[in-house]
């Protein structure tokens, strides 16, 4: 048992490339790819997942956040609690029973496979291991039962494989190009289902139903001040000037957002690209094996979020995180893990608005309210885990919080409940 722990523990802990690189070498080995050709495709997908951690992580979201955190102390915002987004991730991990989200999801996922219960093979195993685990760790701190805390991981489980099947024809349908995949990717795949009726509703306003606000439309429009690229730089430039940025520290900011917004999505199609192989091949053994019906292939939703739109929304989603969260008068938590990861966040609701931004745009009003309202409702958990482990609290604040992951909320009140009508 150790022995599995071990393992677990070390697969858990390596970067993002190197796990991806070793888990797509196995399946397309156990494929019979061929070695040759199993260790290019697994290679070309860590490539794209390199390059796209490096300009969609480390120059989009470390430039976002740290011109976030400029314009936070220049404008003088402060509240009680701060929202450290994937800060809170050592806080996490640091939980012996996070690393047991892995095998439990995977006998989740093969259960609900054999008994047709789900159409999607979830192969992400690290947003299996951090976001299936995440409320295995708050329900055990709220609740200090463990069998509440595996179950966790399972009705997490449950609840995003059935909204990555629900979501999935639905995104084929305005990007055909990821046909056969799916997305439970827990922090942004819950907003599909509310995206999907915010659309009916938008439908029923003449300005914003008649809107064709995309990126080829605002290419078409503004021509070379269209492009991502350019609207990276703009942004970027206007952020940083809020921020107190000198000048040159603005153009500087704009630069880098800019060149994450022309490379993300080159960096993407190179992920595809080596994903090709494996999807191809995987698909061809699932209707084998499972011949009545289609099956996706779950991936992360960061695979989506290099589409321009998703860039151009989860940069706008900045000043709207801002804003809200100054006008709304009940909050307390200051947004800034979601400045830096918006556009992963509103990667999955835009299919849902067949990419138009406006709709997009208006709907990150909704999302930062629900995001900054499971912020709150989180706070005191994930501020006693991390006073636990001697985590500072920064930003002068009071309380630590993670303002993402609808399953934390849902679980932790759910077993909180359960535990108090049998106790």
């Amino acid at each position: 048992m150790n022995m599995v722990v071990n393992a677990l523990n070390w697969f858990g802990k390596l970067p993002g490339p190197v796990m991806m690189f070793l888990l797509f070498l196995v399946i397309n080995l156990i494929l019979r790819i061929g070695i040759g050709k199993s260790v290019k495709a697994a290679f070309m997908y860590a490539l794209g997942l390199f390059a796209l951690s490096t300009f969609a992580f480390d120059v989009f979201l470390g430039t976002v956040a740290a011109v976030g955190d400029a314009m936070v102390a220049n404008l003088g915002l402060t509240k009680t609690v701060v929202d450290f987004g994937s800060g809170v991730t050592p806080v996490i991990l640091s939980n012996p029973i996070v690393v047991w989200a892995i095998p439990i999801g995977l006998a989740l996922n093969i259960l609900m496979l054999v008994f047709k219960l789900t159409k999607t093979l979830d192969v992400d195993l690290y947003n299996m291991l951090y976001f299936w685990g995440m409320p295995a760790v708050l329900v055990l701190t709220a609740t200090g039962n463990v069998t509440f805390a595996v179950l966790s991981i399972v009705i997490t489980g449950i609840l995003t494989l059935k909204i990555a099947d629900w979501s999935a024809p639905k995104i084929h349908a305005v990007l055909p190009q990821y046909q056969g995949l799916s997305f439970p990717y827990v922090y942004s795949a819950y907003y599909g289902p509310l995206a999907y009726w915010f659309n009916k509703l938008f439908d029923k306003v003449p300005f914003i139903r008649d809107s064709n606000i995309t990126a080829d439309a605002v290419k078409d429009r503004l021509g070379v001040l269209g492009e991502p690229g350019i609207i990276g730089f703009i942004l970027g430039i206007v952020m940083g000037l809020l921020g107190g940025y000198s000048i040159p520290d603005a153009l500087n900011t704009g630069i880098k957002l800019g060149a994450a917004l022309y490379f993300v999505p080159l960096s993407t199609n190179i992920l595809i690209q080596g994903l090709n192989e494996t999807t191809s091949v995987l698909t061809e053994w699932v209707k084998r094996k499972f011949k009545d019906r289609e099956i996706y292939i779950g991936l992360d939703g960061v695979v989506l979020a290099g589409m321009p739109e998703n860039l151009a929304v989860g940069l706008l989603l900045v000043p709207i995180a801002l804003l809200v969260s100054l006008i709304l008068p009940w909050n307390t938590v200051l947004p800034i893990g979601m400045l830096s990861v918006g556009f992963i966040l509103v990667a999955i609701f835009m299919p849902f608005f067949k990419m138009n931004i406006l709709k997009g745009t208006i709907f990150c009003v909704v999302v930062v309210i629900c995001e900054l309202f499971i912020g709150q409702m989180m706070a005191p958990y994930f501020t006693e885990i991390a006073m636990g482990v001697g985590y500072a609290i920064p930003y002068d604040s009071v309380q630590i919080t993670n303002a993402a992951n609808w399953p934390n909320l849902i679980c932790v009140k759910l077993f909180e409940l359960i535990q108090e009508l049998i106790s």
